[in-house]
Formats: structure tokens, C-alpha cells, sequence
């Protein structure tokens, strides 16, 4: 919905500017009397450049917003006092947005103690709410790579191809979580290896690194990423109201008592 907003915002914007210049670039589409040239749909795409995969969305859209805002205005709404302030709401939102990414740059620095302080303060809340595994998810199209992984995974048989050409992945998986198909494989087992899975692709193999039980504590290596984006959008936060306060304490302001 905010991308739709803010289409819509771009393209009031540019019918407003659209007598002020002269666009002679390529037009690429057309509703009535108003076109969307390459040049505007560089400025609704944010000065990115423009290219066959994302051009037909872009067009879809400018047409479609253009449709509509053109039926709105028919019924007057452009000129609607609420829909007004809503729109000077939204637009003084983008401009101190603006402002603040450019004149609010904190040299912000997290140490490794302080993710470790916060761990240990917060540990209770590091702990897993269902059964997790660590696996590499190996896979092949071809049966007779499956039987030299079969070798390799069950019988412990020295291979004779690369077995890491056939690692599609290896991540953390959590009951509840993972693909129907292969979660009992993967849950309702100790073993250590599992497979040949036959799919519909071809034959999956799961080497299974580590199993984790629910109400486990996650280790902070887990969490250390998280923690460490906690601690930084605190720090933020924080310099962020003194920037605001030095800002403010620069300007003359009166709050009513009463209302304070």
C-alpha cells in the first residue's frame, strides 16, 4: 500500500511539472492526452536504470494509476480538504525523512562485549520454540550420481566425484518449518545421514550436522548477528533524540503547560 501511495504521489508529481519542460525522450505508453516517456519512467523508477525486466511492471503501473487518478479527479477528489492533508502529511514525511538521512550520520559502534553482556542479561529469550536442525541438503537430477552419494553418505565408500559440486545447502531448519515432504525424513529420525529422497526433481541427501530440541537454549553464535542489530537500532534511537534535542533547543518553542 505504501508503494501504491507512492506511485501515486510520483505521478501527481510529474503531471504537475509536465508543462514546465519540454520531454522529448521516447514515449512508452499512453492514456488520452498524457504519456509516460522514458524519461519520466526514469524518474518514477528513481533515477535507476531502466531495463527489459522491470519495464513492464513500471508501464502497468503508470497506466493503471493513471486510469484511476484520472476517474478520481472527475469525481472532484483531488480537491477533497481531507485527502489534501493527508497528502501534506505523507509529503512533510518524506522531507524530514530526507533530512534526517542526510544530516543525521551517528558513528555508531557495537562491541563485542556489549553482545555478549547483552546475551547473558537476556538468555532467557534466546530459546527455541521447536525442534531445530543444522543440515547440508545435497541433490542430484541423475541416479547414477545418487548411488555414488549413497556410497559416499552410507557406506562411508571413498567417491570418485566431487561430493561438494552436489551441496545446494546448508542452513538451519525448524519443525513446523520445512517443506511436508521432507520433514518427517529429516525430524522423526536420530540418523546421522539420510536418504536417497526421490522427488520429482531427483534424489535429495541430508547430512545432519547438529539437532537442537525444543526450550534449548540458541548459542550466541545464533543470535550474535540479532543482538548486534538490537544494541545498534538502540544506540540509534537514543543519538537520534539528542540530535532532535539540539535541534530543537536552537528554536524558540512554547508547549502549554496543561498539555505537557
Amino acid at each position: 500500500m505504501c508503494l501504491y501511495r507512492l506511485s501515486l504521489f510520483y505521478v501527481f508529481f510529474l503531471f504537475s511539472c509536465e508543462t514546465k519542460k519540454t520531454d522529448l525522450s521516447e514515449i512508452l505508453a499512453r492514456v488520452e492526452q498524457k504519456n509516460l516517456t522514458l524519461q519520466k519512467a526514469r524518474d518514477l523508477n528513481g533515477g535507476k536504470t531502466l531495463n527489459k525486466e522491470n519495464m513492464p511492471a513500471l508501464i502497468t503501473n503508470w497506466v493503471n494509476n493513471t486510469v484511476l487518478l484520472k476517474k478520481a479527479k472527475e469525481l472532484d477528489l483531488h480537491k477533497d480538504s481531507l485527502i489534501i492533508k493527508k497528502r501534506d502529511v505523507f509529503f512533510n514525511e518524506l522531507i524530514i525523512s530526507s533530512f534526517m538521512k542526510q544530516g543525521f550520520n551517528p558513528n555508531i559502534v557495537v562491541s563485542k562485549k556489549e553482545v555478549l553482556d547483552y546475551y547473558k542479561d537476556n538468555k532467557g529469550a534466546f530459546v527455541r520454540k521447536n525442534d531445530q536442525v543444522f543440515l547440508e541438503h545435497y541433490f542430484t537430477e541423475k541416479i547414477n550420481f545418487s548411488k555414488k552419494l549413497k556410497s559416499f553418505f552410507i557406506f562411508n565408500k571413498k567417491p570418485d566425484i566431487n561430493i561438494a559440486d552436489f551441496l545446494i545447502e546448508a542452513k538451519t531448519v525448524t519443525r513446523g518449518r520445512m517443506s511436508s515432504f521432507f520433514e518427517p525424513y529429516v525430524f522423526d529420525t536420530n540418523e546421522k545421514t539420510i536418504g536417497p529422497i526421490r522427488s520429482k526433481k531427483g534424489y535429495h541427501f541430508f547430512k545432519i550436522l547438529n539437532r537442537y530440541k525444543k526450550n534449548s537454549v540458541v548459542g550466541l553464535d545464533f543470535v550474535y548477528d540479532e543482538i548486534y542489530q538490537r544494541i545498534y537500532i538502540q544506540k540509534e534511537k537514543k543519538l537520534s533524540l539528542l540530535y532532535l534535542d539540539s535541534i530543537k533547543n536552537s528554536l524558540e518553542i512554547y508547549i502549554n503547560p496543561k498539555y505537557q
